[in-house]
């Protein structure tokens, strides 16, 4: 047998709070669904959806000058793992526009840089295996969002949502002892202003092909975030599925995303990050317009199919190459940086236009345009990765150094 050793041990450890970061933000399956129950209407939820969305924008400015003060990523990441899980666990007892609009407001505001402060002290903990394992670990996540959606296919009534909820608060606070005692202090920045502030980290993004890969994954995003958004509402609306089709939808999702995070890993290996991206691309536009042409629930399951396309291909992708063209100490700002432009201002977007197209045109608008949308930035996606050799470094390092505020 296999002995244990302090390096195998902090992996397993890495794969555990990867787990348990997944399955407690699985929640997100149920949002929209449970602001409906409580009485809101569709304009309202986009609202929510679009507030909650800035505070994700807000929330990685704020963590720049933490990474820098505590040294690491590491305290930053207990912290918003703290606020989620209590805001997760309060969520469902709320009745009220404005009740919701504070609290989450506060959960996304801390689960927005969960995945990126996460990202980076994976990176770090993984630093000699190979960006090719990272896809492993992030599959371990999947796994995890999967078994929280399974979990609650055995919940299928409304009045179960509380205690769906408490699971997810819980999972959450796992994570977030198994960094804290588990994970160790990880490597620090030894110097906190040898890390970039945020002029300088917008300055790296703003490099080379860096920002174009910003902008297609942020198109991409907002035209994936108009459809699933709305997701639970649409399946309880155009078939009159029940709650527990909710469930039922990203379990197929997830399950179909674990295969694909272990074919972006041999792909990375064998023929390099263009093609785990171009898989991205292909894979995200191929769904969208499935879910928009959907006659039959099976057929949107079936589009479905490709839905990991885009968290293992274009978002894991963007993600190793920003390890792979940056500094050691400019990455977990980078990481945390670049969700402002590839998802936060896009979902916050996508949040405002969803509730405004249901509430004018109805939920199959919503699914129509979002389609619509992916084509052109499919086009663009493929004319940047021919265009561009994703080998360079992105900025030389004496740039890297001057630029850093």
């Amino acid at each position: 047998m296999k002995s244990i050793t302090p390096k195998n041990l902090k992996l397993y450890i890495v794969g555990l709070v990867m787990f348990s970061i997944f399955a407690g933000l699985s929640a997100a399956q149920f949002h929209s669904y449970l602001f409906e129950s409580r009485g809101l209407g569709g304009f309202q939820i986009g609202l929510l959806l679009m507030m909650a969305q800035i505070a994700a924008i807000v929330s990685p400015l704020i963590q720049v000058p933490l990474i820098r003060h505590f040294h690491g990523p590491r305290l930053p990441l207990i912290f918003m793992l703290l606020g989620a899980s209590i805001a997760l666990f309060l969520l469902p007892y709320l009745h009220t526009f404005s009740a919701f609009l504070i609290l989450f407001t506060l959960f996304s505001f801390c689960a927005a840089s969960v995945f990126p402060l996460n990202a980076a002290f994976t990176f770090d903990a993984m630093r000699d295996l190979g960006h090719s394992s990272f896809f492993y670990i992030r599959t371990i996540g999947t796994i995890g969002f999967m078994v929280g959606c399974l979990i609650s296919l055995f919940f299928p009534r409304l009045a179960q949502l509380p205690l769906l909820y408490k699971g997810f608060s819980f999972a959450l606070f796992v994570a977030l002892i198994l960094v804290l005692f588990g994970y160790g202090t990880g490597r620090k920045i030894q110097n906190a202003y040898s890390a970039p502030g945020f002029k300088g980290t917008l300055s790296l993004l703003k490099s080379g092909v860096t920002l174009k890969l910003l902008l297609l994954l942020g198109w991409m995003n907002f035209a994936n975030v108009l459809a699933i958004g709305v997701q639970g509402n649409y399946l309880i609306h155009r078939w009159n599925e029940g709650q527990g089709s909710i469930s039922l939808a990203w379990v197929i999702s997830t399950s179909c995303e674990i295969p694909l995070m272990i074919i972006c890993a041999l792909m990375l290996k064998r023929f390099g990050l263009k093609l785990v991206l171009a898989l991205g691309i292909f894979g995200t536009v191929v769904k969208l317009v499935g879910l928009a042409y959907a006659s039959t629930i099976n057929q949107y399951y079936l589009a479905l199919t490709m839905h990991g396309c885009f968290y293992s291909g274009a978002l894991t992708g963007f993600s190793i190459y920003l390890d792979r063209h940056y500094d050691p100490d400019d990455r977990a700002s980078l990481q945390t940086i670049s969700g402002v432009f590839y998802s936060g201002i896009p979902c916050a977007l996508a949040g405002l236009s969803s509730g405004w197209i249901w509430h004018h045109h109805g939920l199959q608008a919503v699914y129509t345009i979002s389609g619509a949308l992916s084509i052109p930035a499919a086009l663009y996606g493929f004319w940047l990765l021919q265009k561009n050799d994703l080998n360079k470094k992105a900025i030389p390092s004496k740039t890297v150094q001057a630029s850093k505020a």
